[in-house]
């Protein structure tokens, strides 16, 4: 399942839809905005994509990612529109047979998204704020 939304994003139920009785492990990635020294005083990022090619990117990446021996199911969501701090802009689940295999698969995708997919942010700061 791939998917970009607006909404929030429900990681209990997302986490509950990977369950599989066949599997020995599922891995999850949460990536949420950071304030940082370096980053300096960031209060949001707004993320913008070519939808029609994201869902068609991350369709590829899901793909390739249930070829890789022992993937069973994934789940790949970004989050379009403003992300506060704390708040999650992408979530990756994979459920495998072996808790080795969906490490790697789970890493394999963070990466290929970054890469290959069109999502842009802009960094919202906070001007009266420091670190």
């Amino acid at each position: 399942m791939v998917s970009l939304t607006k909404d929030d994003l429900n990681i209990d139920s997302l986490i509950r839809n990977l369950k599989n009785s066949n599997a020995g492990s599922i891995i999850v990635f949460l990536g949420e905005p950071r304030r940082s020294i370096e980053d300096g005083p960031i209060v949001s990022i707004e993320y913008s994509a070519y939808e029609e090619m994201a869902l068609k990117e991350l369709k590829k990446i899901e793909s390739e990612a249930l070829k890789r021996d022992g993937v069973i199911d994934v789940i790949i969501i970004h989050k379009i529109g403003n992300v506060s701090l704390k708040e999650i802009s992408f979530f990756v689940g994979v459920t495998s047979s072996h808790r080795k295999e969906g490490f790697q698969a789970c890493s394999f995708i963070v990466d290929e998204v970054k890469k290959k997919v069109p999502i842009w942010k802009e960094i919202k700061y906070d001007r009266d704020r420091s670190c």
